[in-house]
């Protein structure tokens, strides 16, 4: 997934001044937002040969690699409880990417996004609530209830129960990632450790990249594609998203990432051709209203004069 715009946001970070660095900082985000999801179609197109998980793991393998490559990792010194704090995040990302593809194995691409994002989206409302959280809570409810259209699964019309099921257990790990990511930023370079984190989700899905690894190499061109799946996916939107944060105010960054649904459910329409009824779009627009609520509506002490630190590469 991209960077969540709901962690921890300490100041520090300089930002480019006026309209144009503004403007630049929007592009930004939205070719980071872009660039995830046509990796994600991309990698949809992979399952008939590797299956959901045996796509997670080339892709997981391949963004490390290259992430470790680029980081250097084994430069940092991390403390025992920051190494602990890395295993859980590497272990969020393996479950947030395996849960995701196994939903988007079932689901339209635009509705296992939005089911996911309900992660980072509750961490919003968590602690007090005011009345109008109340209602951006309701507003989410009613999405969720206009992508799963109940009746319409009764009568097997619906969307797939197991797929909204690996969708939910995505959204926990996703908030688990959150967490655990804005612990890294504050107690290592963010770069080093989501490259430490990312070796860590590799290694929980060894097992599967080992079955997976024969049969990429006798099929190159899906490999190819399996490459850029991980680029696309992991190294271009998180490198996307860094110039963008330090160009961006913390609210302007958490607007322009709650369209994530949405953008999620056009690419899919349009490289995927899957076509949402117009109730499961009501639905998707339901869920991107109240996270831009979410965030504009925020208390003072995550005033929008805060930056946003740096973030680890998701994995999603």
């Amino acid at each position: 997934m991209t960077a969540s715009p709901l962690s921890p946001a300490p100041h520090g970070l300089e930002s480019a001044e006026g309209p144009a660095g503004r403007l630049g900082g929007v592009l930004l985000v939205l070719g980071g937002i872009l660039s995830f999801q046509v990796g994600g179609s991309m990698a949809k197109t992979l399952f008939p040969l590797f299956g959901p998980l045996g796509t997670v793991s080339l892709r997981l393998w391949i963004a490390a690699l290259a992430l470790c490559l680029l980081a250097r990792p084994w430069r940092a010194s991390p403390d025992r409880g920051t190494l602990l704090v890395i295993v859980r995040y590497g272990v969020s990302i393996c479950l947030m990417n395996m849960m995701f593809y196994l939903a988007l194995d079932r689901l339209p691409l635009g509705i296992a996004v939005a089911i996911e994002f309900l992660g980072p989206l509750t961490l919003t409302f968590l602690g007090p609530r005011r009345p109008v959280d109340m209602m951006l809570i309701a507003m989410v409810l009613v999405g969720l209830l206009l992508l799963l259209q109940p009746g319409a699964t009764l009568h097997g019309q619906g969307i797939d129960p197991l797929g909204f099921l690996y969708g939910l257990l995505g959204a926990a790990a996703w908030g688990v990632y959150i967490l655990a990511g804005a612990q890294i930023s504050r107690r290592i370079d963010a770069t080093q450790g989501a490259a430490i984190g990312l070796a860590v989700g590799a290694l929980t899905v060894t097992p599967v990249f080992a079955w997976t690894l024969p049969r990429a190499a006798t099929h190159p061109h899906a490999t190819l594609v399996a490459c850029g799946v991980a680029l696309l996916s992991s190294a271009l939107p998180y490198t996307l998203e860094m110039l963008a944060l330090k160009r961006l105010h913390a609210r302007e960054f958490g607007i322009l990432t709650s369209m994530d649904p949405a953008v999620a459910a056009l690419a899919g329409l349009v490289l995927l051709g899957e076509y949402l009824s117009p109730a499961q779009w009501a639905g998707i627009m339901c869920i991107v209203v109240s996270s831009i609520g979410g965030v504009m509506l925020r208390r003072p002490e995550s005033a929008p004069t805060d930056r946003l630190e740096p973030e680890p590469v998701p994995e999603i």
